[in-house]
């Protein structure tokens, strides 16, 4: 594992690269994380088996994952001649970012799946969210983005933005948008990527 020193060293060499994620949600999410208001500490069976033996959670746990996962999947589905974000390793970037991010708010979004995860009792659902059919997890989400929650909504927006982020971004797209990529010779990822991308091949 890279030394913590290190660690911060290359999260601090991208000053304001990832501000567009701040939410602000402070107090909401310690006292959901916390206090346990879903009581979410046992209802963590089964997600292991939504991830695809490939997909390798260095920041998030193995449930965040699935949750970032089953996020992507309802929002981005292959439609329209548009690749599926599940397709492109999305859900992994999301993984990336919150491995990137400053501690307080790799926390905050850790803490938003989970309540994106366990809200769905607040929206009238007897399921959690990784656990609805794709119809109403999209029902869900879009509930979520109308707004009726401030606090979910900010989520959910927070999430959305950062997953279209990374599909629009990705080249598996571009053609699809009429978009003929950076005017640069070579793209040079921060060192932020080039870390975390050698951190997952040293994994098992």
């Amino acid at each position: 594992m890279l030394p913590r020193m290190q660690r911060e060293s290359v999260r601090k060499s991208e000053p304001g690269r990832r501000s567009f994620l701040k939410i602000g949600l402070g107090g909401t999410l310690m006292l959901a994380a916390g206090g346990g208001i879903f009581g979410w500490r046992f209802w963590s069976s089964g997600y292991a088996q939504l991830l695809a033996p490939d997909e390798t959670p260095l920041a998030l746990s193995i449930k965040e994952f699935a949750i970032a996962k089953a996020f992507v999947r309802a929002l981005l589905p292959a439609e329209d001649g548009f690749p599926a974000g599940e397709s492109l390793g999305i859900p992994q970037r999301i993984d990336e970012e919150v491995w990137a991010a400053a501690p307080e708010l790799a926390s905050d979004l850790k803490a938003g799946l989970l309540l994106l995860e366990h809200a769905t009792l607040w929206s009238g659902h007897r399921s959690r969210f990784t656990r609805l059919a794709p119809d109403e997890q999209r029902l869900y989400l879009g509930r979520l983005l109308a707004g009726a929650n401030s606090t979910l909504c900010l989520i959910a927006l927070a999430f959305k933005q950062m997953t279209h982020l990374f599909y629009y971004g990705h080249p598996a797209v571009w053609q699809r948008i009429g978009y003929d990529g950076p005017l640069v010779e070579k793209a040079v990822p921060p060192d932020s990527a080039i870390t975390y991308q050698a951190l997952l091949r040293g994994r098992p």
